[in-house]
């Protein structure tokens, strides 16, 4: 790299593109609009309607699973994935060190203690190698996070898990679509959590799924997102005369039935999307890989990536100049997040020398756009840009 060179729109020079290309924009076509506009008309737009109620049915389709709980965020599904088991408080979770504090938060708001785990360096899952040694007398469950789209070793998860008798949530808010070992996500642990917020690829604008195999989970469930009250069962069979009974403690985390009508439009084309996802990954990749200070993330050969995000790891000490760089000449590029024992809350949870892993991931990871309506043009410029920064 050439930091000084006047051809750099950082320095001065003229812009691969003059209109700024972003990181991501939700894909929102005109079946999208339809569907939405259709539910309102119905005027049945509060929660748990008969929208959000097909929407739980293809989507658990999809997934093959027998149990899609559409909720209003996957925090809210993490969150329940704790509450509906009633662990005793104190009682130890392990998450991965390098996630998005959702991942956390569930296990957190159940006065559960977190255990964070190092990652991979080079993408972001959790460290099969090391999960044993994170387990204590006090452990009673893992949460293993799909970074960017990409499953974790569930496997060899589910193998530790159930070697120690261990409660498996799959935090699968990137990978919707995504398959390890030919089989969609959402069917792996006890619990798998999507999310639907506007930038995944998926999105009911904000959203998001609790899904088991679970009969017993799922009854748990249904009551304590409707505020711990059987309304469910009274929607579905009727069964009282006009009541329903409060049967437990709960939250009011369903989902409205407008969000629920976009579901089922996105869900329809969801393949479809990330297959131009994949299209453009492709792309880059090809573009790209002569490119010796840029390395991809590793997926392994059984897994099929949606491409939620598209990262490469670059030089540690280039990162931020390369990311203004990129900006610069109109590409949105960012590193996403912080691994969470350096962010105030969890900053009492370990040091850097504890998680050599996620500090090389962290310092080395750049996102560039990728998204369905990215065009080839765009597509192009995104590649032009990242070789001028480079060459």
């Amino acid at each position: 790299m050439n930091k000084d060179g006047k051809h750099l729109a950082i320095n001065g020079g003229e812009p691969i593109s003059n209109d700024k290309i972003l990181i991501h924009l939700p894909n929102l076509e005109e079946d999208d609009f339809q569907s939405v506009d259709k539910a309102m008309r119905t005027t049945f737009v509060s929660g748990d309607g008969p929208e959000c109620r097909k929407f739980e049915e293809q989507l658990a389709t999809y997934l093959g699973v027998k149990h899609a709980l559409f909720v209003n965020s996957a925090t809210s599904a993490l969150e329940l994935a704790f509450r509906a088991k009633g662990f005793p408080a104190g009682s130890e979770v392990i998450i991965p060190d390098f996630t998005y504090t959702s991942s956390a938060l569930g296990a957190a708001y159940n006065n559960l203690n977190l255990v964070l785990a190092d990652v991979r360096p080079d993408n972001g899952s959790l460290d099969v190698t090391k999960l044993e040694s994170y387990i204590t007398s006090k452990t009673v469950a893992i949460v293993a996070v799909d970074y960017a789209g990409i499953p974790a070793d569930m496997d060899a998860i589910e193998a530790i898990a159930a070697k120690h008798n261990l409660y498996v949530v799959h935090d699968t808010a990137q990978s919707v679509g995504s398959s390890y070992k030919g089989k969609k996500v959402g069917g792996f642990g006890d619990v798998a959590t999507f999310s639907f917020h506007g930038t995944k690829n998926l999105t009911t604008g904000e959203g998001g799924a609790f899904v088991t195999n679970s009969d017993e989970l799922a009854d748990m469930v249904r009551i304590q997102r409707e505020k711990g009250t059987d309304k469910y069962s009274f929607l579905t069979d009727n069964v009282t005369r006009g009541y329903y009974q409060y049967v437990d403690i709960g939250m009011s985390y369903v989902q409205s039935n407008i969000n629920g009508a976009l579901g089922i439009s996105q869900l329809a084309k969801l393949d479809q999307m990330n297959a131009r996802r994949a299209q453009i990954a492709e792309f880059y990749k090809k573009e790209l890989s002569d490119i010796q200070e840029i390395d991809f993330l590793h997926i392994d050969d059984h897994v099929e990536h949606n491409w939620h995000l598209f990262g490469i790891l670059v030089p540690p000490s280039e990162r931020f100049w390369i990311m203004d760089a990129l900006r610069a000449e109109g590409i949105m590029s960012n590193v996403h997040y912080t691994p969470l024992h350096q962010n105030k809350y969890y900053s009492h949870l370990g040091r850097d020398e504890d998680f050599p892993g996620a500090m090389e991931f962290y310092n080395r990871l750049l996102r560039i756009p990728i998204y369905p309506s990215l065009t080839d043009e765009q597509a192009v410029k995104v590649v032009e840009s990242v070789k001028k920064v480079f060459k």
